[in-house]
């Protein structure tokens, strides 16, 4: 259930516009939060409770809410990853991929996102001492509101992201726009993919992943990678995700078999693709191929702008596979870095002592670090 404290008005920075937002400091967070965070069209996963409290558990959690103080609807929201030291609660709340502030079928208002970059920083840096630190997504239209409100709002560009690209497939193309707009060679192995007689089928994502499971784990067998996704945790993700998130699986079957699989998220303008697998069988079929264009088919005509690839992780042959997929008419999209705000020094030089600077995912492994009370 959502939690209230005492609402403080806040003034719009923009002097033209005379709202006023009422903060809302969420510190349980649970199917409550995805309510409010699926009105958003710049919805990240990673902006939701049932993708993130699978990682770090609800009590690492804590949001905030603006609303219009007339109509309490939600104007913007933020979700961060909360951890401090022990005893002196000094450390780092870390927001990545938000602010949300574009509501669902309303124009963009750029000072809604400087409103909600003041109230986290005064949540977060002022109130609780913490180093405020901000990912902004990669964000095909508005990567320049982000610059410009980041800036304005001191924060202090501190890390440029590794592997920062984002590959991005325009949906709102025709078929045959969509297929002109592919590489020459994506477009050939679709063709050869299609000769090959494979069934494509969405399914139930809770009863179907089993299968996906197996087929991950073939892929992990075959590539022997780091496994930077989590997938332990697609369990309990699957389970958790809300009806709004919209979570879909596809599998490609060859002779009654699945030989890859792909799972989809997300009601906003932007689709996301965060788990895909394959076994060994699936590469002379070129399975990967038209798996991707029947979920592209399919998500013609949907409120949604893009599919999100993901990044490349540093491979050669996935970043080949996504540039040639995205095509002439998608984007490929950095994210611009980590940015970050702090009220005092000490602030700052704790989070750099317990190795923070090295990246969110060290927060896992540290057994020094508790939840901020």
């Amino acid at each position: 259930m959502l939690q209230q404290t005492t609402p403080q008005s806040t003034p719009q920075f923009e002097p033209a516009d005379q709202r006023r937002y009422t903060v809302q400091v969420v510190d349980k967070i649970d199917a409550d939060w995805d309510a409010v965070a699926t009105k958003f069209a710049d919805l990240c996963l990673e902006q939701t409770a049932a993708f993130m409290t699978t990682r770090w558990g609800s009590s690492r959690l804590s949001g905030i809410i603006l609303r219009d103080v007339v109509t309490a609807e939600p104007e913007a929201a933020a979700l961060a990853v909360i951890a401090a030291l022990p005893v002196v609660k000094l450390g780092l709340a870390y927001v990545k991929f938000g602010p949300l502030w574009r509501r669902n079928g309303q124009p963009a208002r750029p000072n809604i996102l400087s409103a909600a970059l003041g109230a986290l920083k005064r949540e977060f840096a002022r109130s609780r001492g913490l180093l405020l630190r901000v990912m902004p997504p990669a964000d095909p239209e508005f990567s320049s509101n982000w610059e410009q409100r980041t800036t304005r709002a001191d924060f202090a560009l501190r890390n440029v992201a590794q592997s920062s690209n984002r590959y991005l497939v325009n949906l709102t193309l025709s078929e045959q726009e969509q297929l002109a707009s592919l590489g020459a060679k994506w477009r050939a192995n679709l063709r050869k993919a299609n000769a090959n007689g494979l069934i494509i089928r969405e399914v139930d994502p809770v009863a179907e992943l089993p299968a996906f499971l197996r087929l991950y784990g073939a892929m992990s067998a075959r590539k022997q990678f780091l496994d930077r996704h989590h997938v332990e945790h697609l369990p309990a993700f699957v389970q958790a995700a809300p009806r709004s998130l919209n979570v879909r699986m596809f599998l490609a079957d060859a002779d009654g078999t699945p030989v890859a699989g792909t799972i989809i998220a997300g009601p906003g303008e932007r689709v996301f693709t965060p788990f895909s697998a394959s076994n060994q069988e699936a590469l002379p079929l070129r399975a990967g191929f038209a798996l991707r264009w029947a979920i592209i088919n399919t998500l013609r005509g949907s409120p949604a702008k893009w599919l999100d690839l993901g990044g490349d992780e540093g491979d050669s042959g996935l970043r080949h596979f996504k540039e040639g997929n995205v095509g002439s008419q998608g984007r490929v999209v950095s994210i611009p870095g980590e940015f970050d705000y702090a009220e005092s020094a000490l602030s700052s030089a704790a989070t750099t002592a317990i190795a923070w600077a090295h990246g969110l995912p060290r927060i896992r492994s540290s057994r020094s670090l508790r939840p901020a009370e």
